[in-house]
């Protein structure tokens, strides 16, 4: 696995993407939301990336409670 390919993480107008740039000869990952959010996923060439993924968008919509319905 050499990147994680994103599909469909989107809620209330918040939508996941991806970028990979090469920082001082290094190829990142980074996390963007539609919002402003942003992050580095470590280790995104391993499935443990993908579940980082999926920890930082369900970290990311808990964070604000207007997001989630009661």
């Amino acid at each position: 696995m050499s990147a994680i390919i994103l599909t469909g993480l989107s809620h209330n107008g918040h939508k996941f993407s991806l970028t990979y740039p090469e920082i001082d000869g290094e190829v990142k990952c980074f996390v963007h939301c539609t919002c402003g959010y942003e992050v580095e996923i470590l280790y995104f060439k391993s499935y443990s990336g993908v579940k980082n993924v999926q920890s930082r968008w369900e970290e990311h919509i808990k964070r604000n409670k207007k997001w989630v319905k009661s």
